[in-house]
């Protein structure tokens, strides 16, 4: 891999800080690659294990056959040093293939995988970390998709439980994404899994299991640094007063999900400088990338210190304001989602209002800053923005039929499938990831599809609401022609 293609970037909300008094100020790091192309092999060989639910439920709409084929297409793709593995489980876990399987026997195993029984997913999980700690080398990188559509309904169904071994796993080198498919999974435990090892959590609501299996198939392929840390330097005077991230941080370096052939990644902190400890015109913030333990790049920022009056006159950095607001924005919407959870569905849309102002603010500031940011890079953030935005415009729809019907069990099932949706939106959010996929837009639109549906069948049972219902159906039905 050409080093050279990956770049740090130390981004300063101004150029300067007070020099009269003890002030916050943001600064966000940003790493960019921009190696080979977003879909060509770029790193080492890959540890990958697929960990497949086939308890009872997903022999029904062909979900257990799509992930057999799709298994079985991975196979064939996968070369050179490469390992593959695939679990199954239930009630029991059973290795079907592994990378002392006969390749000529693969098909067959796969082929030959059925329905079963109950669903423990925690075991099912467990002996795929193990099938890759135990076949893994230092010239590889593990990578575990585990797909559930059931209730966890044996084993260990403790969340924190869960994602410390997920933790665990991820300084291990092994990353685990997760699906849910349909209405009867437990979203919290996938997506702590995913949120705690550096993967994804995808929702679906039945099919496009093949279309995600691929999406992290290629992303494995393109993966560069498979386990990213990034170490601040600061000098005295200047301390980190507020964390604007969610990342985990280990002996002073925050872990950073793995980084692919064509990514960029950023995250912001809130400094205090101190003037008087600094006792010079100007400082210096250094961040350091490391692969593991293997330093990759590293760049340094000065910034000086000037009266108050300098200061002001100086525009804040739009892509510093694009960070810290999108952590404000995760904060919020994890507010909304326990409050979705606790059936709490008040002031809802009042926070999704405030959320859509904020994303529109931060856009303007993008394109007013464009020539000095960089028309690529600004397109890149406003595609990332407006995908959120336009998720919390379309939210923010559906909540108008929840707040209308809050009693009624269709409204009430439309709000645990969007809290599936919200939360996938959310974590990929989190993990920040620019790239918008096929499967993130069908997201909304599958959110769009149910409500209409329920709207439907409101009118079924309540034609004495028709007058509103209609005009509710009005509204979603121009939403979705407007995105479709």
């Amino acid at each position: 891999m050409d080093d050279r293609a990956i770049e740090v970037l130390v981004l300063p909300e101004r150029p300067a800080a007070r020099n009269d008094e003890v002030t916050e100020f943001d600064v966000a790091i940003e790493v960019r690659c921009r190696y080979a192309t977003s879909t060509e092999r770029s790193g080492s060989a890959m540890n990958l294990c697929l960990v497949i639910d086939r308890s009872g439920s997903m022999g029904a709409q062909d979900k257990l056959e799509t992930a057999k084929r799709s298994c079985v297409d991975i196979f064939r793709r996968i070369t050179g040093d490469d390992l593959f593995t695939v679990v199954v489980f239930d009630h029991a876990a059973q290795v079907v293939v592994n990378p002392q399987t006969p390749r000529d026997q693969v098909e067959d195993r796969l082929q030959a995988i059925r329905p079963g029984g109950s669903t423990n997913l925690s075991l099912g999980w467990y002996q795929g970390l193990l099938e890759l700690q135990s076949h893994t080398t230092e010239d590889h990188y593990g990578r575990l998709v585990l797909l559930s559509d059931g209730q966890a309904n044996a084993g260990e169904t403790k969340k924190s439980a869960l994602a410390a071994v997920a933790s665990r796993a991820r300084d291990e080198g092994i990353t685990t994404s997760t699906i849910g498919i349909g209405s009867d999974f437990q979203e919290d435990l996938l997506e702590a899994i995913a949120t705690a090892s550096g993967g994804r959590f995808w929702y679906i609501a039945e099919t496009g299991i093949d279309n995600i299996l691929e999406e992290e198939f290629r992303s494995a392929l393109t993966t560069v640094l498979d386990r990213p840390r990034i170490e601040l330097t600061l000098p005295p005077g200047v301390t980190v007063s507020e964390e604007l991230n969610s990342l985990r941080k280990i002996s002073r370096r925050y872990g950073l999900r793995p980084l692919k052939g064509q990514d960029t990644f950023n995250f912001a902190v809130r400094l205090e400088i101190d003037p008087a400890q600094v006792k010079a015109p100007e400082f210096a913030i250094g961040a350091t990338l490391y692969d593991g333990s293997e330093e990759k790049a590293s760049a340094e920022r000065t910034i000086a210190l000037a009266p108050q009056d300098t200061v002001v006159t100086t525009g804040v950095h739009a892509l510093v304001s694009s960070v810290v607001a999108q952590y404000r924005a995760e904060q919020n919407e994890e507010e909304m989602l326990r409050n979705m959870a606790a059936g709490n569905v008040s002031g809802m849309k009042e926070m999704l209002t405030l959320e859509i102002t904020r994303m529109q603010t931060v856009e303007l500031g993008l394109l007013s800053q464009r020539p000095m940011i960089g028309q690529t890079r600004v397109v890149n953030e406003i595609d990332h923005l407006r995908h959120h935005l336009d998720m919390n415009i379309s939210a923010l729809l559906v909540f108008d039929l929840v707040d209308a019907f809050p009693e009624e069990p269709e409204t009430r099932s439309l709000l645990m499938s969007m809290r599936k949706i919200l939360m996938s939106e959310g974590q990929r959010k989190k993990s920040r990831e620019f790239d918008v996929t096929d499967m993130d837009e069908e997201m909304e639109i599958a959110l769009l599809v149910e409500a209409i549906g329920t709207v439907d069948r409101l009118l079924q049972r309540l034609p004495q609401q028709k007058t509103p219902l209609e005009e509710t159906r009005g509204k979603l039905r121009e939403r979705l022609a407007r995105i479709e």
